[in-house]
Parts: C-alpha cells; sequence; structure tokens
C-alpha cells in the first residue's frame, strides 16, 4: 500500500513521515488504515471495484456533511485509483459502550437517533439531483432481502412455503407504499462512532430513500447489542418525539415490520459472509439474530408460523 501513503502525503503533506496501522471493518471489502504520529487524526482507504457504491462514499459524506449530519470529513478522493482520505472519527463505536450503566447508554443512543432524525429529515429531492443515492427501497427490494434470508439462511426451497403461509409479499408492498426518507441502510452500534460524548456516523455509502423504521429498527434489534424490551420502548418513544412521529400506533407498527424485514436481511447476510465468503465470526451472530426475529413473529399471528422455522433454523 505505498502507493497509497504516498499519495496521502501528496494531498496531505504534513502526514509525511506519519506510520499507518491496519484497521479491521468487519464485512466490508475495503481496507482501512489509521495514522499515527504526523499522520495521527487521518484514516487512509483503498477500496475495490466490487461495489459500485463505494465510489459514492465522498460524495455522501459532502451532502450529509453540508447538511449537517455527523459524517467524518473527506479531506481527498482520488476516483481513478479508489483512494480515499479522511477524518478519523475515533476509536470508540457504540457497541463499546454497550457494558456502560442505561443512563448512559441512553444518553449515546439519544445522540445516535438525534442524528438519524436529522438525516431523516432531509430533502430527498436534493438528494436525488446530486446522485448521491442507490436505488430506493421499492417492493422488489423488500422482496429481494427476503430472498436473501432463504438463501442464506431459512433454505431457499423454503421460499415459496413461506410465502404462502405468512405475509411477506404484503409486507414488501405495505412497506413500499409509505411515505420515504433518507435512510441510513446500515444503522447498527458499529456504525455509530463515539468521542467525547459526541457521535459520528459512518458508512452510510448505502444510503437511499426508504423508511425510517427500518433505519430506528436496525439500531434498536441490532444482534451485536443487547437492549432489554423495555429500553427499546423507551429509545422508540425518543426517535419519534425526535421525527415528530406523533400516531405512535402507526410508528410502531412500522417499526415492527422494518425489525422484520432488517432481522431477515442481517441473517441472510451473516450466512452469505460466514459460509460463502469464509469470515465464519459473523455465523456466531446467527442465534442472537434468529431469536430477535422469531420473538418478532411469535408476537403477531399472521406471523406466528414462521417463529418456530426460524428458531429451528439457528440450532
Amino acid at each position: 500500500m505505498k502507493e497509497l501513503f504516498d499519495w496521502v502525503e501528496s494531498v496531505h503533506p504534513a502526514a509525511a513521515g506519519g506510520a499507518w496501522v491496519p484497521v479491521d471493518h468487519g464485512g466490508s471489502d475495503r481496507r482501512f488504515w489509521r495514522g499515527r504520529g504526523c499522520a495521527a487524526g487521518l484514516i487512509a482507504v483503498f477500496y475495490g471495484p466490487e461495489k459500485a457504491e463505494n465510489s459514492r462514499y465522498a460524495h455522501c459524506a459532502d451532502f450529509l456533511h453540508r447538511h449537517g449530519v455527523r459524517v467524518p470529513a473527506v479531506l481527498a478522493h482520488d476516483a481513478r485509483w479508489r483512494r480515499l482520505l479522511m477524518e478519523d472519527a475515533g476509536t470508540e463505536d457504540l457497541w463499546s459502550h454497550r457494558g456502560e450503566p442505561w443512563p448512559v447508554r441512553r444518553g449515546l443512543y439519544t445522540k445516535a437517533l438525534g442524528e438519524a432524525a436529522r438525516m431523516h429529515a432531509l430533502d430527498l429531492r436534493a438528494a436525488e439531483s446530486e446522485q448521491v443515492l442507490r436505488e430506493p427501497f421499492e417492493a422488489e427490494l423488500y422482496r429481494w432481502e427476503q430472498d436473501y434470508f432463504f438463501d442464506h439462511f431459512l433454505g431457499a426451497d423454503a421460499a415459496a412455503k413461506w410465502r404462502a403461509a405468512v405475509p411477506l409479499d404484503a409486507q414488501a408492498e405495505e412497506l413500499a407504499a409509505l411515505p420515504r426518507v433518507l435512510v441510513h441502510r446500515d444503522l447498527q452500534s458499529q456504525n455509530v462512532m463515539v468521542r467525547g460524548g459526541d457521535v459520528t456516523l459512518i458508512d452510510f455509502q448505502g444510503m437511499r430513500a426508504g423508511l425510517a423504521g427500518y433505519d430506528v429498527a436496525s439500531l434498536l434489534y441490532d444482534p451485536y447489542v443487547h437492549l432489554t424490551p423495555d429500553e427499546r420502548e423507551e429509545l422508540s418513544a425518543v426517535y419519534a418525539g425526535l421525527a415528530g412521529r406523533t400516531d405512535r400506533g402507526a410508528w410502531e407498527r412500522e417499526l415492527h415490520a422494518g425489525a422484520r424485514q432488517r432481522l431477515m436481511q442481517a441473517l441472510g447476510a451473516y450466512g452469505f459472509l460466514g459460509r460463502a465468503k469464509g469470515k465464519t465470526a459473523f455465523l456466531a451472530h446467527i442465534p442472537v439474530a434468529a431469536e430477535r426475529l422469531a420473538a418478532l413473529c411469535q408476537s403477531d399471528p399472521a406471523w406466528q408460523p414462521l417463529a418456530g422455522a426460524i428458531r429451528a433454523a439457528a440450532k
């Protein structure tokens, strides 16, 4: 990666002579290095050509930053050679604070939900005009996530059976018909950085028009972190207040449907990354994600038949 570091020094001469330490970043196909010494406060990134959304990161960051959402500043971008230099948002994320007392965690989650609400309030037409969005959440995309869940977790041969037994297609149509906002798309605890009591959102390059309930569910039903039902309910009310969602019944229905959808996507991702990509650490998250999804299905008569199949597949 000498070429990357030479480029960093050419666009940011103050980093000359600094050291670079690789940073593991979960399931990402990007490679990250944290600067040390003269390069402290910087993150250097190389991304491959596999995912088109990675090339949008700098444009998405600029759009969000200009509109008041706390994201790392992009200092330089070389699209030809797929290189990025950006501000270091710190080494702690919301996940690393999972053992803190509830008042501390509540404060951090409230700040994260505040940034989400600010993002959700942005003008979709402005984002579309600047071409920073991926394809919107239409019914087809919700069905794709459901198929991902069957293909990599529950079994592709079971898809037709369960589409006839529970309202998967109806959920896709109903969610697609609700008013859309600008969503992060992967708002989970490891994508919320914490430094000095403030939070910064990262990994927003998949942002698109979608549902606030999907984003908030991604955070409140995050398989990486344990929240009690009471804590989850409290944070749901916090977001509803921040976003002006006064019809609490409609908000809770959107949140629960978003949570079912998001957890299906997560289980598909864990299966794909763990088995097809050989990143076996992701398989450890399947039991928690499966139980969260099963519990949501169990609580709704229309979805109850699927709960037992999910629990059985997770064993």
